[in-house]
């Protein structure tokens, strides 16, 4: 008893003493139980608890404290968050008396800014009391980081910003019936006089995840699927080994959902006249790129964050950091394939006559995967496991039970921001503004009057850019989102910049330039003067490297730029996808060497028919992988890389089966409905080019728009 309460009080006593203890628990409410977490709660039963735990069963209040806080490992490393231990504190269930006493899991979150103070140095062979922010601060100027510019100016006192705006946070366990101020109270002696500053940030129990209407839907839809898949794919074997029945005999509407058949067209590929082969690898690689840079972004807490931070603005990290131009590479191939695969099929009052059509395919083929996807995040994927760090999981359900229809609508970038169901769907939302607004560009563009058809192009380029560029200028953001300096501003960066259709526009507008530039030169043989072509070469390497040299120098915590961050945030993705569209030009007509020969390998060919479902799916899973976390990570490069060939082979392996069960058979059977949607039967394209169109991204004459590259 007596070193429990010395354990207590030294503990009380290093996490400081110049503060007033809150008696605000604050559980926040969303997909977990919180009639249950309220249902349990019991002041007085909670003191009889704690009296028999100190006074009569000591093992198992060592139990609890066992469980629960720590002073965290690696502080000096910037590492400030200690989670206990989440399993065995809600796997106790003390029977020493009735009812059995039972473990209770939260976390609270302690302010830097009270000045906790803690033994740390020995001077004279006495202890003297360092204060944490001070020895932070110290260890950051030790690897000649400024702390001066992350400290701004309070009324209250210097609250460090960047690196050091943080808060201690700690997994405590209690009994279920105690709220965690009742805890502390009661366990730690004179907790009020000692003036502990804490927030409650969230409780967990056993079994507390509710079962939802959102989880009945999602249930009924995914076992309709599934038996509907089981019917189809018995119907096609039958037919195909049972009857021997000659393919062509088979009806197409009854094996639509056949596995067996959808995995043979998805692995069967076959040449296409004009098609552009070098997007295979382009779009490959860049699915490789946004994978890797979310694996290193997706875990919430670091053991060594300074080790991290020095990695982050090293020269080593800027072709990770610099993953964020995969998303305009996308926006890039989506504008060149819309205009390279309409021009000289349709007449521009074609266009205007079919502009349902053309709407209605884009939202459909988007649809079914990213469907499946919202109720897999509003329910399954919420209880697929556990763990002390779900909360990152636990926000995307409660955003997409709320917030699904703004997903499906693609409005979530304006709407809700700040609370989008699958967070990285942003993409698709302004890839569907793009395509709605396009025909505006694209009516003049199908005239093929080429001197008109180069100034809308170039008009809508300026004034896109120039737009955008006044924005930015009125805005004065920051040039990126994982600025350390700015770090405060991040959730504004992403609302009004990274994900507002007037910033991401250009590099769409840029493809749809190149697309038209493409599309006039398709089947002829372009002759460049070698001069000419190594001298765009040279200026391409240029606009690459002067993004990858911007994106380092903006990442430095000396960078104290507005106009250099306006110009960035303006001009950036334009010169990236400048320099983008000559690459592929080159490719395409055989001015890119064995650059060519590498993107036009067969073995991209896959990757990049699924890399819509991998896209969409793959960052879910690296919240669940994250979430279930029982400790902070301690990084190094080698082992994020690991994570990455992971949840590589796990995206891939995901992607394939979503694209084999979901995508397919909804594609075949949005042709179906469409097919006769966009002009005359004679006008519609022959059963065996719609398979080569199809196995080769390429679309349909009733398909406008191109169904791969919707990806980030």
């Amino acid at each position: 008893m007596a070193l429990t309460k010395v354990f207590l009080l030294l503990t009380c006593f290093v996490f400081g003493v110049k503060c007033q203890a809150s008696t605000i628990d604050e559980i926040p409410t969303g997909p977990f139980d919180q009639k249950l977490l309220q249902s349990v709660l019991n002041p007085e039963l909670c003191e009889t608890e704690i009296r028999h735990l100190v006074w009569q069963n000591q093992i198992s209040l060592l139990e609890f404290l066992d469980a629960g806080i720590r002073i965290p490992r690696s502080l000096l490393m910037g590492n400030l968050v200690d989670l206990g231990n989440y399993d065995q504190c809600l796997g106790i269930k003390a029977t020493s008396r009735s009812p059995a006493i039972e473990g209770k899991y939260c976390t609270v979150r302690i302010p830097l800014s009270q000045n906790l103070t803690v033994p740390f140095q020995f001077t004279n062979g006495q202890m003297k009391l360092v204060n944490v922010r001070d020895l932070i601060t110290q260890r950051l100027k030790s690897r000649g980081i400024d702390t001066d510019r992350l400290m701004r100016n309070t009324e209250e006192d210097l609250v460090i910003e960047g690196l050091l705006n943080m808060e201690l946070k700690f997994g405590i366990c209690l009994p279920k019936t105690c709220t965690p101020h009742e805890w502390i109270t009661y366990m730690l002696t004179n907790v009020s006089m000692v003036g502990l500053k804490y927030t409650t940030e969230i409780c967990r129990l056993p079994n507390d995840k509710q079962w939802v209407v959102f989880d009945t839907l999602a249930t009924i839809v995914f076992l309709l699927l599934a038996l509907i898949t089981v019917i189809s794919t018995s119907y096609d074997l039958h037919c195909t080994f049972t009857l021997k029945l000659d393919p062509k005999k088979i009806n197409p509407t009854n094996r639509m959902f056949s596995l067996y058949t959808n995995t043979k067209r998805l692995v069967t590929f076959g040449k296409t006249a004009n098609a552009l082969e070098c997007l295979d690898g382009i779009r490959s690689v860049s699915m490789m790129w946004v994978i890797i840079g979310h694996t290193f972004s997706m875990y919430s807490s670091y053991a060594n964050v300074l080790d991290a931070v020095d990695f982050l603005t090293s020269s080593d990290s800027t072709w990770i950091s610099s993953g964020i131009f995969a998303v305009d590479t996308f926006f890039t191939m989506t504008g060149i394939l819309l205009v390279y695969t309409t021009v000289g099929k349709i007449k521009p009052m074609q266009l205007i006559k079919g502009l349902h059509f053309f709407y209605l395919n884009r939202i459909f083929r988007l649809f079914p995967l990213l469907g499946a996807l919202v109720l897999l995040e509003g329910s399954f994927y919420h209880r697929i496991t556990d763990g002390p760090q779900w909360g990152g999981v636990a926000i995307n359900t409660d955003n997409c039970r709320r917030w699904w229809w703004t997903t499906l609508l693609y409005v979530q970038n304006y709407v809700n921001p700040r609370e989008i169901c699958i967070p990285h769907s942003w993409y698709l939302a302004i890839d569907m503004q793009l395509h709605i607004i396009s025909p505006l560009i694209l009516v003049w563009v199908l005239t093929n009057r080429r001197k008109l058809v180069w100034s809308v192009l170039c008009a809508s380029i300026i004034g896109i850019t120039t737009a955008a560029t006044i924005f930015n200028f009125f805005k004065n953001l920051p040039s990126t989102n994982a600025s350390l300096i700015r770090n405060d501003e991040q959730d504004r960066y992403m609302a009004v910049f990274y994900q507002n259709t007037l910033t991401r526009a250009s590099p769409f507008l840029i493809g749809m330039a190149y697309g038209y530039l493409l599309n006039i030169t398709k089947g002829k043989k372009v002759k460049l003067p070698g001069v000419l072509a190594t001298l765009l070469w040279i200026l391409a390497g240029f606009m690459f490297a002067t993004v990858f040299i911007m994106s380092y120098n903006i990442l430095q915590l000396d960078w104290d730029n507005q106009l250099g961050d306006n110009m960035y945030n303006s001009f950036a993705r334009l010169i990236w996808s400048t320099a983008l569209g000559w690459l592929i030009f080159a490719c395409v007509h055989g001015y890119a060497g064995p650059l060519n020969w590498f993107l036009c390998l067969p073995v991209w060919k896959l990757p990049a028919r699924i890399s819509y479902a991998m896209f969409l799916y793959h960052y879910a899973f690296m919240f669940i992988y994250s979430g279930m976390k029982r400790a902070p990570i301690f990084f190094t490069f080698s082992s994020t890389m690991v994570d990455f060939f992971a949840l590589l082979a796990w995206s891939y392996i995901v992607g394939f089966v979503a694209t084999v069960f979901i995508d397919a058979p909804f594609s075949i059977l949005l042709k179906m409905m469409m097919g006769g949607g966009g002009g005359k039967k004679r006008r519609e394209p022959r059963p065996a080019k719609t398979e080569a169109q199809v196995e080769n991204g390429e679309p349909t004459r009733t398909e406008i728009t191109n169904v791969d590259e919707k990806k980030e």
